[in-house]
């Protein structure tokens, strides 16, 4: 038997096995939830298996259903320095004498599908944190600052093992990153509402769903918790063991877990993103890139300290150093040396710092550089007449939401 077909039918199995335990959806609502997770998958390449439909979860009349859809993938073993994981999402489904009505959680008719919901039926967490992930107008982008820490103990080191990448590598947005290293023991990086879907020995895809418009999702993990869908947990809630689960097919290159971020339900790329206290950056090819904080680079391979959840790094400050000759440095309302005018610091004096931009080329004190700071102040100051201790910007940079100037 091929590879890949021996693959299939272990999966056929497993996801038989499974379902035979819980709650099968109708015909007409698998058709719905695979009409609406198709649009989302990349163009089908080799042999696809079934979309797996579940139900987490129906009212007491059957009418209504939180369920999940889930695109499983072959088991590959033979894919060097990549991992390969399932694309799933959640949907809320409504049947009624025309048939069932689905959205997904990344839809625009997910927001009002919550609202009609039977009262009860969702917990008042849950309502508070689909309604976080509700699209506003006016805020089109994610912000930097998540607030979330990394998957792990606050202070201690894991490694990141596989840089920014997408759910299958090369796959656009690189919305993941992988992890690796301590007791192994992965925790809620921030509170939530847990959701888990394709549970299969001990292993799963699971999902948080925080309060701020963010949602993480964890997959390889085995020994998983065994709380309820639905159920809140505070930071820091046990999880999952990192491990080479491959519960919806993919595939893995050693033990770890594999992190992925979305936004309003949508898959999010995590670069320039902060977790954890470290700003992440992906590099020209998936599983390269680097993470940042105050001036201090970790590339793949590398230890990263979980700083726990919260903004930008604080601290961070550069000493005002004029051009030779001069006593001050001027302040700016923008990034750009044509800028107006909003003050001065004197030499020597001790700037605090909030993020930075790329923008207008300086000849500064130690060479040329696009880099300019924001002050705590909210005035701007080319990083060419700060000292700095780094050649590299050593704060975040800005809010991706709109233009900071």
């Amino acid at each position: 038997m091929k590879q890949a077909a021996l693959a299939m039918a272990v999966l056929a199995v497993l996801a038989s096995g499974a379902q035979a335990e819980s709650k099968q959806p109708d015909p007409m609502l698998r058709q719905a939830a695979v009409k609406a997770l198709q649009p989302l998958l990349p163009l089908a390449k080799g042999e696809q298996l079934d979309m797996l439909v579940e139900i987490n979860r129906d009212s007491v009349d059957g009418d209504w259903v939180l369920g999940s859809v889930t695109q499983p993938l072959p088991v590959m073993t033979t894919i060097a320095a990549m991992d390969h994981v399932p694309l799933s999402r959640l949907f809320l489904a409504r049947r009624d004498a025309q048939g069932w009505t689905l959205e997904l959680e990344s839809s625009s008719g997910f927001a009002a599908m919550l609202e009609q919901a039977p009262a009860g039926w969702l917990s008042a967490e849950e309502r508070q944190a689909w309604r976080s992930q509700l699209a506003r107008p006016g805020q089109p982008f994610a912000p930097n600052a998540t607030n979330l820490g990394l998957p792990w103990r606050q202070g201690a080191a894991w490694r990141m093992t596989g840089g920014p990448h997408g759910y299958s590598g090369e796959s656009q947005p690189y919305d993941s990153i992988d992890f690796a290293g301590g007791d192994g023991r992965v925790l809620a990086p921030q509170a939530g509402v847990i959701y888990k879907s394709c549970v299969r020995g001990g292993s799963g895809l699971v999902k948080l769903v925080h309060d701020n418009g963010f949602s993480s999702t964890y997959y390889h993990m085995i020994n998983l918790n065994t709380l309820a869908d639905g159920t809140r947990v505070n930071p820091g809630a046990y999880l999952g063991t990192i491990g080479n689960g491959l519960p919806c097919g993919g595939s893995t290159t050693g033990p770890h877990v594999h992190f992925s971020l979305l936004y309003q339900g949508r898959a999010e790329p995590v670069n320039g993103k902060l977790f954890g206290g470290w700003q992440f950056f992906a590099g020209s090819r998936a599983y390269q890139g680097y993470a940042l904080r105050n001036g201090t680079r970790v590339n793949v391979g590398g230890l990263l300290n979980n700083y726990g959840g919260g903004g930008a790094p604080t601290g961070a400050s550069g000493v005002a150093t004029p051009a030779k000759g001069e006593g001050q440095v001027n302040l700016r309302k923008a990034p750009s040396l044509s800028a107006g005018i909003t003050g001065s610091v004197k030499r020597g004096d001790s700037v605090a710092l909030q993020c930075h931009v790329r923008a207008e080329a300086v000849d500064g004190v130690w060479g040329r550089t696009d880099v300019w700071n924001r002050t705590r102040g909210g005035d701007w100051i080319s990083d060419g007449f700060l000292d700095t201790g780094s050649n590299a910007p050593v704060v975040p940079l800005c809010a991706s939401a709109s233009r900071p100037w």
